[in-house]
This record gives structure tokens, C-alpha cells and sequence, in this order.
């Protein structure tokens, strides 16, 4: 008889993660915040291969997606440098706390605790390691030396939205000045990117982004499906083809079969702690869509803005 394989600490402790999302009731969920533009075209999903100066650029229908990577100079060397694109799971709970801290302050400019990168981290529900804490320093270094913009092609021409603009940061080269580890002393959002925050903000459970947090397309098809659901027709259900799909969360695939395979794994993930979404599975065909709940009961969504962080 085989011996049963043993789960990994790290696969235990997702797994938990998952079982205590579960089990909250949806009244007791912590709520964060993120832009209704992430909910159409997304950060890159693992680090691109591109040069140092190279613009990350995603598309969705009329939106697109700039992320331009600016040089820091370096104050030892003095030689300019680029730190890098954001990435992953990280950039993308960073952001959703960024906006959650300024929508619950109503004040878009977030003065950054000056030397908190652990509470940070903790508050956003990663581990108290070393190397996590090494990661979200770099990935708030990326998003801070990066000028991020969401592009809409609209009736009367392109409408062009700033995502978090830095005012300032500072940089800690003692170490080692070829990895410059930035903390930004404050962030400003732009004033058009911030009143769509307080216009059109998507709601997210944050114990959901926790328990995904191992998985990028995950993250990015929850908060698709949050902002999407509740705003179908109850009576007038909405096709999604594979092709579309892919072409929206599927950049890394070049075979539809191995995408399809693995986004199937991803949607009964994320359905798993989304138990209201209304997903239907059309085979080869594509998925369904219909109206549903959002994780987050509407009546919460202003109670939530008055608690503090």
C-alpha cells in the first residue's frame, strides 16, 4: 500500500487559511478595498522577463493597463538603477491596503509608519518571516519607483487614470547598493485615480485574499467576479468564452487546454470561498455568469469605512 504523501507546512497552513475563510460568517468579514480598474486588466502575475526600462502593458476590451518602470538613483553609486515592476499576490494586497487606509481616512495622501514594515506586513495577514517582510518591502520599492496608468477608451475619447503616485521615499543602500530596500516616508494617490476609488472601490473579504494568497490569477478572478456578479440582470445570465477568458487571465498559457485545465482549478478555488457566486461551468464552451451577492453585504460596505484600520 502507498504511503500517503505528507502536505507540506506551507500547503497546511493554506489549507487552513481556506477552511477559516469558510467558516466566517459573512457579517464578521474584514473588508479591503480595490480599484474597479484592477478589476479589468491586472499586474503582472509573476515577474516579467522584460529589460529594466521595458513597460509592462496588459488589455481588456477598452481598457488597458501602463506599468512604467522609473530609475532611482543611487546614492551610493550614484549610478541610475531600476528596482523593478510589481508582481504577484503581494502588489496586489499592498494595494488593495493602500486603498483601503485612504478611503477610510478619506485623505488619498497615506503618511507610512517610518519604520513598520513588520506591522505592515502582519496587518495584511502575511507571516512574521524574514523573507516575507524582505518581499513586501520590495514589492511597495517596485510599486513606489513605478508610475502606473489605466487607459479607457471611451465615446468622447481616452480617459487616462494615475494609480498611487510616491511624493517621497527613502533609500537604505548600507548593505548592499546594488538592492536598494525603499519604504516610502508617504504615498499620494492622484486625485482622479482616488475619487474613482471613492466612486467605484470593489469591496473584498480580506480573510478571501489571505487564504489565496499563493495565487495571483486567483486574486484577480475573485475580484473579476466581485465587481462582475452583482452587476448582471437576475434574469439575463452572461456567457464568457474560453478565448475570452484566456485572453484576459491567461497570458502565461500558449495551449487553451492547459489554461482551461488550470483556470478550472482556479475558479472552484476562489467558488469555494465565494459561495454566492453563481458560476455555471459550459464545458468546452466557456462559463456562465449570474447574478449574485457580493462577498462583502452591501449594508457592511459603510460600516467598514467607519471602522478604523
Amino acid at each position: 500500500m502507498a504511503k500517503k504523501e505528507e502536505l507540506s507546512p506551507i500547503a497546511k497552513r493554506r489549507g487552513k487559511l481556506v477552511y477559516e475563510a469558510f467558516q466566517e460568517e459573512p457579517d464578521d468579514r474584514d473588508i479591503l478595498f480595490q480599484s474597479s480598474v484592477m478589476a479589468h486588466c491586472y499586474l503582472p502575475r509573476r515577474e516579467p522577463d522584460l529589460k529594466p526600462n521595458e513597460i509592462w502593458q496588459a488589455e481588456s476590451g477598452k481598457f488597458s493597463l501602463y506599468v512604467m518602470p522609473m530609475p532611482i538613483r543611487n546614492p551610493v553609486t550614484h549610478e541610475m538603477q531600476y528596482l523593478g515592476l510589481p508582481y504577484g499576490v503581494k502588489a496586489r494586497i499592498i494595494l488593495a491596503t493602500l486603498n483601503t487606509i485612504a478611503l477610510k481616512s478619506q485623505n488619498r495622501i497615506i503618511d507610512m509608519p517610518a519604520n513598520s514594515v513588520t506591522d505592515f506586513n502582519n496587518y495584511m495577514g502575511f507571516s512574521e518571516s524574514g523573507s516575507q517582510v524582505s518581499t513586501v518591502r520590495d514589492q511597495i520599492s517596485r510599486l513606489a519607483s513605478c508610475v502606473v496608468r489605466m487607459t479607457y477608451d471611451g465615446t468622447e475619447g481616452q480617459h487616462n487614470i494615475n494609480l498611487p503616485l510616491v511624493s517621497g521615499f527613502t533609500l537604505f543602500p548600507e548593505r548592499n547598493p546594488d538592492q536598494l530596500l525603499l519604504w516610502p516616508s508617504q504615498i499620494e494617490l492622484s486625485e482622479a485615480y482616488f475619487h474613482n476609488l471613492m466612486e467605484h472601490a470593489v469591496p473584498l473579504a480580506k480573510s478571501h485574499l489571505t487564504a489565496l494568497s499563493n495565487n495571483a490569477t486567483a486574486i484577480d478572478w475573485y475580484t473579476f467576479l466581485a465587481h462582475r456578479l452583482h452587476r448582471i440582470q437576475p434574469n439575463k445570465p452572461q456567457f464568457l468564452g474560453w478565448q475570452t477568458i484566456k485572453a484576459q487571465f491567461g497570458g502565461d498559457y500558449n495551449r487553451m487546454t492547459d489554461f482551461r485545465a488550470n483556470f478550472k482549478k482556479v475558479h472552484r478555488l476562489v467558488k469555494s470561498l465565494y459561495t454566492d457566486a453563481r458560476v455555471e461551468e459550459k464545458g468546452a464552451r466557456g462559463l456562465m455568469l449570474h447574478f449574485s451577492q457580493t462577498p462583502i453585504p452591501k449594508r457592511l460596505i459603510t460600516n467598514g469605512l467607519n471602522d478604523k484600520l
